[in-house]
């Protein structure tokens, strides 16, 4: 693992809320490397991200990739790798409360993303077995379970998890044989590679305009207080 990189920070207004120091937060990145964390100002939210525009266009709804009410007025869309440790720490820590006090009360759309990295050889099979859960209405069940118990995932526990979840075995082993979703997962990770996403995870909090995500991004594993603060300033707009 090489040492975390430093990068200068961009100049932030003094009357903006949001800090302007550069925060080095842990992630999983195409070398495993720690991620550069960096708050965007709230009046520059129209340009451009490292790598990608800031307004991009939503995601399309799953059925069962997406939580909350789909008029929620603020959007989080999630780039998680299901073996990175560093996404399991986020949906220990922090997904809960998001998921209580916001996607619960219809305050927020949450909608995940498929970003497998190449280090890690049981992220793409790990996504597979989560969608396929999914078809049996059990997805964030089953990745709440691949998350608890990451260090299993070398052992390919999928039918093992699925049972303990009560999923119809032969239904599960058909999906997972099903190419199909493998080359879904694969099409997911492109599309956000070629956005500019390659470390995980990474989450756009923002609004939809006109039918696009105008939003800020945060990277790496960061704690609840950062998620909160942002969802709240939108909130109040």
């Amino acid at each position: 693992m090489r040492p975390p990189v430093h990068r200068r920070s961009r100049a932030i207004p003094l009357a903006l809320a949001l800090t302007a120091l550069t925060i080095v937060v842990a992630g999983c990145g195409r070398r495993d490397e720690p991620t550069i964390v960096k708050p965007a100002d709230r009046a520059s939210s129209d340009a451009p991200a490292p790598g990608a525009p800031a307004a991009r266009p939503a995601p399309p709804g799953g059925q069962f990739k997406t939580l909350g009410n789909a008029a929620a007025p603020v959007r989080i869309v999630e780039y998680t790798d299901l073996q990175c440790p560093y996404c399991a720490r986020f949906a220990r820590e922090t997904f809960p409360l998001l998921r209580k006090r916001y996607i619960d009360t219809g305050k927020v759309r949450f909608d995940t993303v498929d970003l497998p990295l190449p280090m890690h050889a049981q992220a793409i099979p790990a996504a597979v077995a989560a969608r396929c859960a999914g078809e049996q209405g059990r997805y964030w069940e089953y990745r709440e379970r691949l998350f608890d118990e990451q260090n299993l995932l070398g052992n390919e526990p999928y039918a093992q998890f699925a049972a303990e979840l009560h999923l119809d075995p032969e239904q599960f082993a058909a999906c997972r044989e099903d190419p199909a979703h493998t080359r879904a997962v694969r099409a997911e990770a492109t599309n956000a590679e070629l956005q500019g996403f390659n470390s995980t995870p990474t989450f756009l909090i923002g609004r939809l305009v006109d039918g696009k995500l105008k939003s800020e991004t945060v990277q790496g594993a960061q704690p609840p207080e950062v998620f909160v603060k942002q969802i709240e300033t939108l909130l109040a707009e």
